[in-house]
Protein backbone atom coordinates (compact mmCIF):
# COMPACT_ATOMS: atom_id res chain seq x y z
CA UNK A 1 0.00 0.00 0.00
CA UNK A 2 2.72 2.49 0.98
CA UNK A 3 4.74 1.68 -2.17
CA UNK A 4 1.77 2.82 -4.22
CA UNK A 5 0.87 5.86 -2.07
CA UNK A 6 4.19 7.75 -1.92
CA UNK A 7 4.86 7.82 -5.68
CA UNK A 8 1.36 9.22 -6.17
CA UNK A 9 1.95 11.90 -3.56
CA UNK A 10 5.31 12.87 -4.98
CA UNK A 11 4.38 12.46 -8.66
CA UNK A 12 5.54 15.38 -10.75
CA UNK A 13 7.19 17.16 -7.79
CA UNK A 14 10.69 18.50 -8.13
CA UNK A 15 13.30 17.25 -5.70
CA UNK A 16 12.99 20.47 -3.63
CA UNK A 17 9.22 20.10 -3.38
CA UNK A 18 9.47 16.45 -2.41
CA UNK A 19 12.07 17.27 0.24
CA UNK A 20 9.81 19.98 1.64
CA UNK A 21 6.88 17.58 1.66
CA UNK A 22 8.92 14.99 3.52
CA UNK A 23 10.04 17.64 6.02
CA UNK A 24 6.45 18.69 6.62
CA UNK A 25 5.45 15.07 7.15
CA UNK A 26 8.28 14.66 9.67
CA UNK A 27 7.11 17.74 11.60
CA UNK A 28 3.51 16.52 11.43
CA UNK A 29 4.73 13.20 12.84
CA UNK A 30 6.24 15.09 15.78
CA UNK A 31 2.78 16.50 16.45
CA UNK A 32 1.30 13.00 16.30
CA UNK A 33 3.98 11.87 18.76
CA UNK A 34 2.95 14.63 21.19
CA UNK A 35 -0.66 13.53 20.86
CA UNK A 36 0.27 9.89 21.45
CA UNK A 37 2.39 10.69 24.49
CA UNK A 38 -0.25 12.93 26.05
CA UNK A 39 -3.25 10.56 25.83
CA UNK A 40 -2.13 8.02 28.50
CA UNK A 41 -1.23 10.89 30.85
CA UNK A 42 -4.56 12.59 30.19
CA UNK A 43 -6.49 9.45 31.12
CA UNK A 44 -4.31 8.82 34.19
CA UNK A 45 -2.94 5.52 32.86
CA UNK A 46 0.64 6.31 33.90
CA UNK A 47 1.46 6.20 37.58
CA UNK A 48 4.36 8.01 39.23
CA UNK A 49 7.66 6.92 37.70
CA UNK A 50 11.05 8.37 36.89
CA UNK A 51 10.88 7.95 33.08
CA UNK A 52 7.59 9.26 31.69
CA UNK A 53 5.47 12.24 32.67
CA UNK A 54 5.90 15.53 34.52
CA UNK A 55 8.57 14.48 37.01
CA UNK A 56 9.49 16.73 39.90
CA UNK A 57 10.05 16.04 43.60
CA UNK A 58 6.56 17.30 44.30
CA UNK A 59 4.80 15.17 41.67
CA UNK A 60 6.75 12.06 42.64
CA UNK A 61 5.97 12.55 46.33
CA UNK A 62 2.17 12.35 46.05
CA UNK A 63 -0.02 10.33 43.65
CA UNK A 64 -2.82 12.92 43.64
CA UNK A 65 -0.41 15.69 42.69
CA UNK A 66 1.15 13.42 40.05
CA UNK A 67 -2.16 12.74 38.33
CA UNK A 68 -3.39 16.36 38.52
CA UNK A 69 -0.12 17.85 37.23
CA UNK A 70 0.26 15.31 34.44
CA UNK A 71 -3.35 15.67 33.35
CA UNK A 72 -2.91 19.46 33.18
CA UNK A 73 0.32 19.15 31.19
CA UNK A 74 -1.12 16.45 28.90
CA UNK A 75 -4.01 18.72 27.85
CA UNK A 76 -1.51 21.34 26.74
CA UNK A 77 0.62 18.78 24.89
CA UNK A 78 -2.48 17.44 23.15
CA UNK A 79 -3.30 20.96 21.94
CA UNK A 80 0.31 21.51 20.85
CA UNK A 81 0.33 18.24 18.94
CA UNK A 82 -2.91 19.13 17.17
CA UNK A 83 -1.56 22.59 16.28
CA UNK A 84 1.60 21.03 14.89
CA UNK A 85 -0.31 18.54 12.75
CA UNK A 86 -2.79 21.15 11.48
CA UNK A 87 -0.02 23.65 10.67
CA UNK A 88 1.82 21.09 8.56
CA UNK A 89 -1.29 19.78 6.84
CA UNK A 90 -2.18 23.37 5.94
CA UNK A 91 1.32 23.92 4.52
CA UNK A 92 1.00 20.75 2.43
CA UNK A 93 -2.31 21.95 0.99
CA UNK A 94 -1.47 25.66 0.61
CA UNK A 95 0.90 26.72 -2.17
CA UNK A 96 3.55 28.09 0.18
CA UNK A 97 7.00 27.23 -1.11
CA UNK A 98 9.38 29.10 1.21
CA UNK A 99 11.63 26.58 3.03
CA UNK A 100 12.88 28.99 5.73
CA UNK A 101 9.26 29.84 6.63
CA UNK A 102 8.34 26.17 6.85
CA UNK A 103 11.23 25.33 9.16
CA UNK A 104 11.00 28.51 11.24
CA UNK A 105 7.25 28.12 11.70
CA UNK A 106 7.61 24.54 12.83
CA UNK A 107 10.47 25.29 15.19
CA UNK A 108 8.56 28.23 16.65
CA UNK A 109 5.56 26.03 17.34
CA UNK A 110 7.68 23.22 18.81
CA UNK A 111 10.12 25.19 20.94
CA UNK A 112 7.71 27.98 21.87
CA UNK A 113 4.94 25.51 22.61
CA UNK A 114 7.07 23.32 24.84
CA UNK A 115 8.40 26.39 26.69
CA UNK A 116 4.88 27.69 27.28
CA UNK A 117 3.71 24.26 28.45
CA UNK A 118 6.63 23.99 30.86
CA UNK A 119 5.95 27.42 32.37
CA UNK A 120 2.19 26.80 32.63
CA UNK A 121 2.75 23.39 34.21
CA UNK A 122 5.22 24.71 36.77
CA UNK A 123 2.85 27.55 37.70
CA UNK A 124 0.00 25.05 38.07
CA UNK A 125 2.20 22.78 40.18
CA UNK A 126 2.84 25.67 42.59
CA UNK A 127 -0.91 25.86 43.26
CA UNK A 128 -1.18 22.18 44.16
Amino acid sequence: MMRIFWPLVLAGATSVESEQLMGLLVFASAGLLFIGISIPLLYEKVGPNRLYGFRTRKTLSDKDIWYKANKYMAKDFLILGCLQVLFNLALIVLPINIPPFLCAGNMLILIGGVAIILIRSLLYLRKL
